[in-house]
């Protein structure tokens, strides 16, 4: 018997981690001296109001070894597989590794280098590898190889949260303010990094979707995630685009997890693009 666990930044929904029997370990949030579990105590909206609205910038806080070592006792399972938010972005992944040290069950804890529906697809794929029958050595092997083909492509319309917080660079971050001009980023190897450049929301556009044509050698075997902070428009526009340019096997449309949103901030728009979890798991 084997266990899926993961933390909240995956972006699937209730119903799916439901359906799959996939246990949340959640991050949490302060804004404005208030304490909140976003999917817990408020709703993913209405956390992603609270931060837009913020006049500083929100904290957030990843699991403690004890919250995870709590969801590791909790099911029967006697094999787990953790799969985190990058531990580039978050201590997620240190402290479901400190859990797993003191617990004697089979744990794999996974970094997946990710976050948003980039993680989550690998959930997804863990998922599936376990209903095979896979074993964790087996689904560890396989997640590596999945990672390789996996890519996150992200555009932000305010920069202030994601230089405060660390996670870009305050140089580049300042002069793309300064001049008007949108950053097109991507995580690599875990890390944030602006990998291109564009003046005006039309340009931006374009090279985003030719970034996005360059990150899979045949669609129709891909899925494609579309995350936002609250702007449906945008990631409309965008899932209008992908789906009759690209034609993937699957896209996936959802508001961004709040703890990501921080940094995102309102307006940001993050793109995953990685095998189809189905097709991947039977190759």
């Amino acid at each position: 018997m084997m266990k899926i666990i993961t933390d909240s930044c995956s972006d699937l929904t209730p119903e799916f981690l439901a359906a799959h029997d996939i246990e949340v370990v959640p991050l949490h949030l302060q804004v404005d001296g208030e304490n909140y579990t976003p999917g817990v105590d408020i709703s993913i909206e209405d956390a992603l109001t609270k931060i837009a609205a913020a006049p500083d910038m929100p904290k957030t806080s990843q699991p403690t070894p004890h919250a995870y070592a709590q969801a590791f006792e909790a099911t029967e399972a006697d094999e787990i597989v953790c799969l985190t938010l990058s531990s580039e972005l978050s201590g997620s992944f240190n402290s479901a590794n400190l859990a797993a040290q003191s617990s004697p069950k089979k744990i794999l804890v996974h970094d997946t280098r990710e976050g948003s529906f980039g993680q989550g697809f690998q959930v997804v794929l863990a998922a599936i590898l376990r209903d095979m029958g896979k074993s964790l050595e087996e689904i560890k092997q396989k997640l590596a190889e999945y990672y390789q083909k996996s890519s996150i492509v992200v555009i932000l319309e305010k920069y202030d949260n994601a230089i405060k917080g660390g996670r870009m660079n305050k140089y580049a971050g300042k002069i793309i303010e300064k001049l008007n001009i949108r950053g097109i980023i991507e995580v690599i190897d875990g890390q944030v990094i602006v990998v291109d450049k564009a003046r005006g929301a039309d340009k931006t556009f374009q090279k985003m979707l030719e970034r996005i044509a360059g990150k899979a050698e045949d669609f129709s075997r891909a899925i494609v995630g579309i995350a936002h902070f609250q702007n449906p428009d945008m990631a409309e526009k965008y899932r209008a685009a992908i789906e009759e340019r690209l034609a993937p096997a699957r896209l996936l449309v959802g508001s961004i997890d709040p703890a990501l949103g921080v940094y995102c901030d309102k307006g940001g728009i993050v793109i995953s693009i990685s095998p189809e979890p189905q097709m991947f798991a039977e190759t």
